[in-house]
C-alpha cells in the first residue's frame, strides 16, 4: 500500500489544492453551483493554513478546508482524487480535522451538506454526524460531538 501523509497546506500548495477542489466539484455544476467552487488558487492562498492535504510522495490525493467557529469547528470542500476514493482518504482527512479541533478545545464539529447529495450525507452520518437543522438554501447543518466529556 502506498503511504499517504496528511499535512497542513502552505501558500505554495494553493494551486494544487484549488485544482483538486475544482476537479472534484465541477461535475456537479449541471445541477447546481457548488459553493466549493469559490476556492480559487488566490482564495486558498489567502488561508492556506486552514487546509489539510493528503498526499503520497508525489501525488496530491485529497484536501479539506476547516475553520474554528463558535457554533463548532467547521469543515468544507472535502475533495478526494477519483483513484483514491473509497480507500479511506476522506475518513482520514475528516479525522485529522477533528483531531485539530480537539487540540483547540473544540468539542463540536459542523458541516453544511446539500440535501440532494445522498452519498455525502451517508458518508458523514457514517462518521457520526447528525442533522441539526436547515441551512438554507438547500442544505442541512450536520454536527458531531467529539472528544471525551468531563
Amino acid at each position: 500500500m502506498t503511504p499517504v501523509r496528511i499535512r497542513q497546506a502552505c501558500a505554495a500548495d494553493a494551486t494544487s489544492v484549488a485544482d483538486l477542489v475544482q476537479e472534484v466539484y465541477r461535475p456537479f455544476t449541471a445541477g447546481f453551483r457548488p459553493t466549493a467552487l469559490k476556492w480559487s488558487a488566490d482564495a486558498v492562498r489567502a488561508c492556506a493554513s486552514s487546509w489539510l492535504m493528503a498526499h503520497t510522495e508525489d501525488e496530491l490525493v485529497g484536501v479539506v478546508h476547516h475553520t474554528p467557529d463558535p457554533a463548532g469547528h467547521t469543515l468544507d470542500a472535502l475533495s478526494v482524487a477519483a483513484p483514491w476514493r473509497r480507500r479511506g482518504m476522506g475518513t482520514r482527512l475528516v479525522a485529522a480535522v477533528e483531531e485539530r479541533a480537539l487540540r483547540l478545545g473544540t468539542r463540536r464539529m459542523a458541516i453544511a451538506l446539500r440535501d440532494s447529495l445522498g452519498a455525502n450525507i451517508a458518508f458523514f452520518t457514517s462518521l457520526g454526524y447528525r442533522p441539526a437543522g436547515p441551512f438554507p438554501p438547500a442544505h442541512h447543518l450536520y454536527v458531531k460531538e467529539i472528544g471525551a466529556r468531563e
